[in-house]
């Protein structure tokens, strides 16, 4: 869902964003966001469904229902909510 935090920690520091749209690739399982950091960065993030990124080395969270969630393990409870189908309960 557009407005979802997002947060990485690099060797620069922590940075936490706010996502700002979302794009889904049926062809190879990719979802792509567009964030604004609190650095006033605009990026394009993309992450598939198979977990570990092997060009990126940096763990990325998600936040929701008052807790962070890691989108490497939860790559379809974050897809779901993007697309404004899911709910943590």
């Amino acid at each position: 869902m557009v407005g979802t935090l997002i947060k990485t920690m690099t060797k620069e520091g922590l940075f936490i964003g706010i996502i700002k749209d979302y794009y889904y690739c049926d062809d190879d399982n990719e979802s792509s966001i567009g964030v604004h950091w609190n650095d006033n960065d605009d990026t394009t993030e993309s992450f598939v469904e198979y977990g570990h990124y092997d060009y990126e080395e940096h763990e990325y969270c998600f936040y929701n229902e008052g807790r962070w969630w890691r989108v490497d393990e939860n790559f379809y409870k974050f897809k779901r909510l993007l697309e404004n189908n899911y709910e943590y309960r």
